[in-house]
């Protein structure tokens, strides 16, 4: 018994100062939530409104099997569930009202019925008709706009054309804002079948047959109500109708979570030299798509100890919360009082990927469109001062 005295002792020691060392054994935390803000999504109905661009260059979108057609049948027909009333028109040089509902609209989709419409369909100036769009927002409209959103460049300084319609559209953009503070604008590029006339910049034209071409759906509304939108008829809908790619904008949103552990409790036992935290937010709010909001790198936290480990979506459909974001805190941090912010995304590759500066060689630029980051890029840069998605606080207290 007295040679085994000696190893006992050694032994708790051992124990006790791997506790120690690790705060593995009985250490622990209690977080809470500082804010927990109520959802601002609209419980109501908006009107919405729809405007397809009847220009010359998108009448080989009219053609048998257009996805387009389908596209915008199926999205518009789910979403009128959930407005007050849609209104639908074509755009050119004017806003031109439909008569009829959406059924009949989208079967009268074709070159005929677009210059029977009327307008000026031979030259459209994209900035301007998004500035008319625009003004049909108000806090209880949503506008969704379609187009190919081709710029028709000037024969010699294309790059000055450029920059003056990425002003014009941060300048509609910015006026819209004064009216609506919280405008947010989804920015949708599809594919669809294609067959007609590609312009060019000098009225000649090349025909293109059995090709896929991109175009674009833009929505603007009340980021409220954008989020109310999605909520019931998710943007993954379009996935079956050639979705490539989505770019959202908006201000700062208030995000309602909760914090715990990856249990139940708000009372966290070191593990391996750390805590696992677990929050539960309502990302709605801020538009991003899902691919933004699991992107890790689009997050941080005032100390860079903190790492988060997984983001999953919450498959639940009866929750209030959207997605899980676990991260662990390590024990020997001091910390009372954290953010987890969700940092505005960077603006998506595939917009530069789609941008052509030419407008030359469609046949070579097929899956391009002349322009196109310009007008994202004026969107841009009318919320450049919106560097923060949403921010999620809480206490971190030693028990």
């Amino acid at each position: 018994m007295k040679q085994k005295t000696p190893l006992l002792i050694i032994g708790l020691a051992l124990v006790v100062g791997f506790c120690l060392f690790s705060l593995g054994c009985n250490e622990q935390i209690k977080v809470s939530a500082i804010e927990t803000p109520a959802s601002t999504i609209k419980s109501d109905n908006p009107v919405l409104k729809v405007f397809i661009e009847n220009s010359g260059s998108m009448d080989g979108y009219m053609c048998d099997g257009s996805q387009l057609k389908d596209a915008i049948f199926d999205y518009v027909s789910d979403l009128n569930r959930y407005t007050h009333k849609t209104e639908l028109f074509y755009i050119n040089s004017q806003i031109i009202p439909y008569q009829g509902n959406i059924t009949s609209y989208i079967k009268t989709l074709n070159p005929a019925s677009f210059q029977q419409a009327g307008g000026n369909r031979s030259n459209t100036d994209l900035g301007e008709i998004i500035d008319q769009v625009l003004q049909t927002v108000n806090d209880t409209t949503v506008s969704i706009f379609v187009s190919d959103c081709i710029l028709d460049l000037p024969a010699s300084d294309s790059k000055r054309f450029l920059t003056n319609c990425q002003i014009l559209i941060k300048s509609a953009v910015i006026n819209t804002q004064k009216r609506v503070p919280d405008l947010g604008v989804e920015i949708l590029k599809l594919s669809s079948d294609f067959n007609g006339k590609y312009f060019y910049q000098d009225n000649s034209y090349e025909i293109l047959t059995d090709v896929k071409r991109p175009y674009y759906i833009w929505i603007f509304g009340n980021k409220n109500y954008l989020a109310k939108l999605n909520s019931e008829v998710p943007l993954s809908l379009l996935d079956n109708y050639g979705l490539e790619g989505v770019v959202v904008f908006s201000n700062q949103s208030a995000v309602p979570f909760e914090i715990s552990s990856q249990g139940t409790g708000q009372t966290i036992t070191a593990s391996n030299g750390k805590y696992n935290v677990r929050i539960k937010a309502d990302m709605r709010a801020t538009l991003q798509p899902d691919a933004a909001v699991r992107d890790y790198s689009n997050y941080s936290f005032n100390s860079s100890a903190i790492k988060i480990s997984d983001i999953k979506p919450i498959v639940d459909k009866h929750s209030n919360f959207t997605h899980y974001i676990d991260f662990s805190i390590p024990s020997n941090t001091h910390i009372v009082q954290e953010n987890l912010i969700f940092n505005t995304p960077e603006i998506p590759s595939w917009v530069g990927a789609s941008n052509d500066i030419t407008g030359k060689e469609i046949t070579q630029n097929l899956e391009k469109t002349t322009g196109i980051q310009s007008l994202i890029q004026g969107v841009a840069d009318a919320y450049k001062g919106e560097t923060t998605a949403s921010k999620m606080k809480f206490n971190v207290k030693k028990k």
